[in-house]
């Protein structure tokens, strides 16, 4: 403060011609200095703070680069900062919303200081910590996602991108001085395909959210191929309007307004593509449900966007070149090589009661020919089983055991007065085709009791909707994905698993290199380079687009928390 004293007595022995000089480069320049301290101040004391009237985000990180600089502002060309106002605008084109970042209020001010040639020194240093605050916060949440996901749930372990703050700011300050900063933003997001194909839906679906009005179509029958229907006309002009239909062909089906639409071959197949994008039997047959997805609007198709663009952006840390990836909404699992998709197949996942946990561990061996130790809370449904059925056991290969393992003899049990809580052993079942196991189970060590696993009741594979286990996850191809997780390994050929198959006993193989397995959740993703949206069999769509549409400082999102990652 005595500096600046001292520098105002200076100052008045001046020329004015000096002075005028000096006021001209006072708005972006040293004499800012002090106001942008008094601005910053009760972030520095860690109390969250407005400026101008304006929450700021991420107010540790903000305080602290502008002490590490002396309070010298970041922002000196007043040009280029204002093409930051374009930075700011396109998290919009990343399912992220531009006012977090203060956009609205940044292009008032900006417009506000350049009618006055910026020598409004309070707005220049409102706008000055705004931008920054604005531009920070967006490349978190760019890396890192807007929304905390630990907060959303307790199974969570996923990495963060981890930075190291006087890195990260020596490379925004050379970002700026060499006007590369837009350049940067946008190496910040996920580098992963799909996000950015999930980009361009977002935008297509936006704008068909803009140019179309959206109404429910009356549903009052099933439409058979053949039938007619009055409804078939407005699913007709959906489907235009979605592109699963030619304009010229909807124009001629059109013109006869005065007869009732056939549903011919054309519209059938349009409808067929349309259930198979929408995880629905591409029977050609428009009943409730596939009615209720030609009824979601477009508006809430970009909020389905928004969400999963969200959930990409969580696992983009540190994602290795190969990795597992099980999508629970998608009941599939895909398998990536060199950061490109390898192979997929079918999965049935866990009951709307027991759903499967999200959390990311390492697959380490693979177990073929697995007995199945039944977990406690299965254990009632064998217990009912033999009280109905003594042989129960007999018949689909159990045993029962003490916890060390020793054999007990089940005919002396009286198994009318077992429960789940008071039954003191164990159910084990042999090896064989008749294991719920499967002939091959593959382990990633983590505390649910979650792993990967093959199944006699393959008929539950032809379902569209496959929540249907007690939480763990059956794969419809499992012999496949152990011989290509094992490939890797040395001495391995394609015969060794038939080999180790046919001597129907319990061994574990193990990788030479484990690989990352992902749990994930994902309602819209891309398919052969379409985008597909699934069913949120889980529930968990509404919480996060709540969430993602919420003030970046309120709720579960990760504000000033952001600080511990540049620390």
């Amino acid at each position: 403060m005595e500096f600046f004293m001292e520098r105002k007595r200076i100052m008045m022995r001046f020329k004015p011609a000096l002075l005028l000089v000096l006021s001209l480069v006072s708005a972006n320049g040293i004499a800012s200095t002090q106001q942008l301290e008094t601005l910053l101040e009760p972030l520095s004391i860690g109390e969250r703070a407005k400026v101008d009237n304006t929450q700021i985000i991420s107010a540790k990180l903000l305080s602290r680069v502008y002490q590490v600089r002396q309070y010298q502002p970041l922002w000196q060309d007043n040009d280029y900062a204002g093409t930051m106002l374009d930075v700011i605008k396109s998290a919009d084109d990343e399912g992220l919303s531009k006012e977090d970042y203060h956009y609205s209020k940044l292009v008032e001010l900006y417009q506000q200081l350049s009618t006055s040639n910026w020598q409004d020194e309070y707005r220049s240093n409102v706008f000055e910590v705004l931008l920054s605050d604005g531009i920070i916060t967006y490349a978190i949440h760019l890396l890192n996602g807007k929304v905390n996901p630990s907060m959303l749930g307790k199974t969570w372990n996923y990495d963060e991108n981890h930075l190291d703050f006087d890195t990260t700011l020596k490379q925004l300050e050379a970002h700026i001085k060499t006007r590369t900063v837009a350049e940067a933003i946008k190496g910040l997001a996920p580098k992963i395909t799909p996000y950015h194909q999930l980009k361009q839906y977002l935008a297509q679906y936006k704008d068909l959210a803009a140019r179309y009005p959206f109404s429910p179509i009356p549903y009052t029958e099933v439409i058979k191929p053949g039938s007619t229907s009055p409804s078939l006309q407005d699913i007709a002009t959906r489907l235009t309007e979605l592109g699963y239909i030619a304009a010229s062909a909807s124009a001629d089906n059109s013109a006869a307004v005065n007869q009732p639409l056939t549903y011919d071959s054309t519209l059938e197949a349009a409808v067929r593509q349309f259930q198979t994008d929408h995880s629905l039997k591409a029977d050609g047959v428009i009943g409730a449900g596939t009615m209720a997805a030609l009824n979601v609007p477009y508006s809430q198709r970009v909020d389905q966007i928004r969400i999963n663009l969200e959930r990409a952006r969580w696992l983009s840390a540190n994602l290795p070149a190969n990795y597992l990836i099980v999508n629970l909404a998608g009941y599939e699992l895909l398998l990536f090589k060199d950061n490109n998709l390898s192979w997929r197949t079918d999965i049935i996942i866990g009951k709307i009661n027991a759903k499967t946990p999200l959390f990311k561990s390492k697959l380490k061996y693979v177990v073929v020919n697995p007995t199945w130790t039944v977990p406690r809370s299965i254990s009632t449904e064998i217990i009912n089983h033999l009280r109905k059925d003594p042989d129960y056991l007999q018949k689909k290969h159990f045993k029962v055991v003490e916890g060390s393992g020793t054999p007990v003899d089940a005919s002396g049990i009286d198994w009318h007065s077992m429960t789940r809580k008071n039954f003191p052993y164990w159910f084990v079942q042999d090896p064989g085709e008749d294991n719920s196991l499967g002939l091959v189970k593959f382990i990633f060590p983590n505390q649910y009791s979650i792993y990967l696993h093959d199944t006699p009741a393959k008929s539950l594979f032809e379902q569209t909707d496959r929540a249907f286990s007690h939480g763990c996850i059956r794969v419809k191809d499992p012999l496949v994905l152990a011989d290509k997780l094992l490939s890797a390994n040395a001495n391995w050929s394609s015969s060794t698993l038939s080999s180790k198959l046919s001597e129907g006993k319990t061994e574990n193989l193990f990788l030479d290199e484990p690989l990352d397995i992902l749990i994930m959740y994902w309602t819209a993703t891309i398919k052969n380079g379409k985008i597909k949206f699934y069913n949120d069999v889980y529930k968990r769509d509404l919480v996060l687009i709540e969430a993602l549409n919420r003030p970046t400082y309120e709720g579960v999102l990760a504000d000033d928390g952001l600080l511990n990652t540049m620390e």
